[in-house]
């Protein structure tokens, strides 16, 4: 406990050039804390959120923006596209589709997406409600668990939509009222901040709102007491969406080139969200990497800081450690009390990062949503921390090197003699 007490005293014996220490490593490894964050929580996102989906049937225009938007919900659509021209897609006796999920988007409630979709999508993604049940008619919504829990929506609450995935106050504010009917158990997902319809409600508020001609009465009929399914999609030929996410049964020539063939023969996009996330991550991976290295040349800095640091405290103390020598203390001792004050300048600075880093980046997650759009949370731990803390340790031992190898070759005598 002596000794322990003797390395803390060293450490604090010159404040400013120990917190200097202190603090570059703090910003160095604090800023691989949050890459190591970003990176992991980032990249099993993207697997997480497009498992399952083989490709992507849309309006032609950018692949990347057709995968943020029908698959992460951060952008906007490519736009629209006639149900005629993908009924083929949606038969179920298709011999190559296992799943042919479709998606009308493009209308918001306060800023949060309202997703028009079927019931085969909650059966693909294993999703059940906690409370109340799916919507089994039109003007029936179901709500995500994060969404409800932040804008304090119940069963029974009734909402009205905005045209568009902004609120503006109003001004494109639909007429009719919708009801939620059931919330959604927690994901961690997406899914857990979206709103669900029936893409029947989607063409009511649209046709209602730019006076469109009215469905037939067997349509407004069958609109009122039920869902539509992919079978009964393909009644209404005219009426759009905005896409359909496709689940193949399993792979082999014909699939591999099921996308090539459509964008060579149909009017209509088909997106392979593998490639597409691909060149999502190189283009963040290129960001990442510029901030790991300057991470890297802040950790390098401070260690040659620390070793700075303990020759010239070692240079300071000489007479103080010859006096040491002469009292009975070993080389080996010093040695350790030297590579003890740079451990304990390592751990103080790990624990600083460490707070720092899930710190920053938890608020950066509430304040920006960072955790609704791309799954980055601040207080999510990884054993890769765990390593990032002994690497440190281990730079401390290094650090201690350099001043210890000058501990054992000290003359005693003549250090007492100068002094």
């Amino acid at each position: 406990m002596r000794v322990l007490h003797l390395v803390w005293r060293n450490i604090w014996y010159k404040p400013l050039r120990s917190i200097f220490n202190i603090l570059l490593i703090s910003i160095s490894v604090a800023l691989i804390i949050i890459l190591l964050l970003i990176n992991k929580q980032f990249g099993n996102h993207l697997g997480k959120e497009s498992e399952g989906i083989d490709l992507i049937l849309c309006a032609k225009g950018s692949p990347l923006q057709s995968v943020l938007c029908n698959i992460f919900q951060i952008d906007a659509p490519t736009g629209n596209i006639p149900i005629d021209q993908v009924k083929v897609f949606l038969n179920p006796s298709h011999p190559l589709i296992q799943k042919a999920i479709p998606f009308a988007l493009g209308d918001s409630y306060r800023n949060n997406r309202i997703v028009g979709t079927t019931l085969d999508y909650f059966e693909w993604k294993k999703i059940d409600c906690q409370e109340g049940k799916l919507f089994s008619k039109n003007s029936e919504l179901v709500i995500g668990a994060e969404l409800a829990h932040k804008e304090n929506i119940s069963i029974g609450s009734v909402l009205t939509s905005n045209h568009g995935l902004i609120d503006l106050e109003g001004e494109m504010t639909h007429q009719h009222e919708l009801t939620v009917i059931g919330i959604l158990k927690k994901q961690n997902s997406i899914d857990d901040h979206l709103i669900f319809s029936p893409i029947s409600t989607y063409w009511e508020a649209h046709e209602s709102d730019h006076d469109h001609k009215d469905l037939d009465s067997d349509s407004s009929l069958h609109h009122q007491h039920s869902v539509l399914t992919n079978e009964e999609l393909l009644l209404y030929p005219d009426h759009e969406i905005t896409s359909v996410l496709i689940q193949f049964k399993g792979t082999n020539v014909q699939t591999l080139n099921f996308g090539r063939k459509i964008n060579e023969n149909s009017k209509i996009m088909a997106v392979n969200p593998p490639i597409e996330i691909s060149r999502l991550y190189e283009l963040t991976h290129s960001a990442s990497n510029l901030l790991f290295w300057i991470a890297i040349i802040l950790g390098i800095m401070s260690l040659f800081a620390l070793i700075i640091n303990l020759i010239q405290t070692m240079e300071e103390r000489k007479f103080e450690l010859a006096i040491m020598r002469i009292s009975g203390a070993s080389r080996l001792l010093i040695f350790i009390i030297l590579i003890l004050e740079a451990l304990f300048i390592c751990l103080i600075g790990f624990i600083i990062a460490f707070t720092l880093g899930h710190g920053i980046l938890h608020i950066a997650s509430t304040f920006f949503n960072l955790g609704n759009q791309y799954g980055i949370f601040g207080l999510v731990f990884y054993n890769d921390e765990f390593l990032l803390l002994i690497l440190v340790l281990l730079c401390g031992v290094i650090s201690a090197f350099i001043p210890g190898v000058r501990v054992f070759r000290q003359d005693i005598a003549e250090t007492i003699k100068r002094n």
